[in-house]
């Protein structure tokens, strides 16, 4: 069986000793390696080239913002999720912009947290509901419209409008088919659309993309 690799990253040795604990129990994840800091994120991310690395935020020295971008850098391919108790909007943007696949807070539970390990190994965006509300109030905090109406600068369809605004709010493409009672495929296909229009690759950054600059 071919495992994926992940490495933990988090500066308190309590949970990244549960973190490993819980992932270790599943049969198809192996944790390759521990970080506690920022900077030996790094290092054993271009020793060990882990699929996925789960991030903490806030750590003594280089902060996980940091360590994302650096990685993402230097090893695109790897998966970032960023694990966390802090929501703060700056960190949410920045993250998202540099590239994690998604900002999850710690209190998500077992199942969720394995769950959106695959998720993102499968290619999709993770925001948790709390992260999703928070981002969706920090942009109208700054006013900024959503794409609707005659404000439509990427020449959007209207399916490709609606589907916008909800990768807007975090939604996934599963969710985003059920909302619109579309199949999966053809939501992949708009969204990919969306994606060329951008002129992006992945769906963080279209999120970022469409928060800040609509």
């Amino acid at each position: 069986m071919i495992k994926t690799k992940i490495l933990l990253v988090d500066d308190q040795q309590l949970i990244i000793d549960g973190i490993k604990v819980l992932i270790d129990s599943e049969a198809d994840f192996e944790v390759v390696a521990l970080a506690y800091s920022g900077e030996e994120a790094i290092t054993l991310a271009e020793l060990h080239q882990p699929d996925i690395i789960l991030m903490d935020i806030r750590m003594p020295g280089m902060d996980g913002v940091e360590a994302t971008r650096q990685i993402k850098q230097r090893l695109p391919k790897i998966h970032i999720l960023i694990l966390t108790t802090f929501d703060d909007d700056e960190y949410i943007i920045d993250a998202l912009n540099y590239g994690a696949s998604g900002y999850l807070l710690k209190d998500i539970g077992r199942g969720k947290l394995i769950d959106s390990i695959r998720e993102a190994m499968a290619g999709n965006l993770l925001i948790t509901g709390k992260v999703a509300h928070k981002l969706a109030k920090s942009i109208k905090t700054n006013k900024r419209p959503t794409l609707q109406g005659n404000y439509n600068p990427y020449d959007f369809t209207d399916r490709e409008l609606e589907i916008a605004n909800l990768i807007i709010q975090g939604l996934s493409n599963k969710e985003i088919g059920e909302k619109l009672s579309l199949s999966q495929g053809t939501v992949k296909n708009y969204t990919s659309s969306i994606y060329l229009k951008l002129g992006v690759t992945d769906r963080s950054k279209a999120m970022v993309m469409l928060s800040e600059n609509i």
